[in-house]
């Protein structure tokens, strides 16, 4: 059983006197398994995309291992990594796909490319952005990716 999987009707049974925030992910690299993944549109310009699934399974020596330890460790930590497929972004999925190990000259299509994915090993490089609408917030985003070999 995973003990990391939250008991929703608990959580809302609590009643807490003060806002907690949890710790965000430390920025630095991270190898991760890629995950499943999905597509949609952005919710002001509806520009399409597609967005995969991350799990960190270790930490780069980039990574400050006091902030680490503050997460508890890795265990049930998620992140994702979206990609616009437009004209304009398009290769920035063709370079994910070429750092997860996909052979870019089988003509294989990008759909099937996101599929031929799930499972593999890359490294993705975490940063920190503060939220446009609240300075207090702070998201850990996947900024771009590597091979992990």
């Amino acid at each position: 059983m995973n003990t990391h999987t939250p008991n929703f009707q608990s959580i809302l049974g609590e009643s807490p006197t003060e806002v907690v925030r949890p710790p965000i992910m430390p920025e630095g690299t991270y190898l991760c398994v890629v995950g499943d993944w999905d597509r949609g549109e952005s919710s002001k310009k509806k520009t399409p995309f597609v967005k995969f699934n991350l799990k960190p399974i270790s930490a780069m020596e980039d990574v400050d291992e006091e902030k680490l330890a503050a997460l508890d460790g890795l265990e049930g930590k998620r992140l994702s990594i979206t990609f616009y497929t437009t004209p304009d972004a398009i290769f920035m999925l063709d370079e994910f796909h070429q750092n997860c190990g996909i052979d870019m000259t089988d003509g294989t299509s990008r759909l099937e490319r996101c599929d031929e994915v799930k499972n593999a090993q890359v490294l993705a490089v975490v940063s920190h952005r503060i939220d446009d609408n609240d300075k207090d917030r702070v998201f850990a985003e996947v900024r771009r990716t590597a091979k992990a070999d």
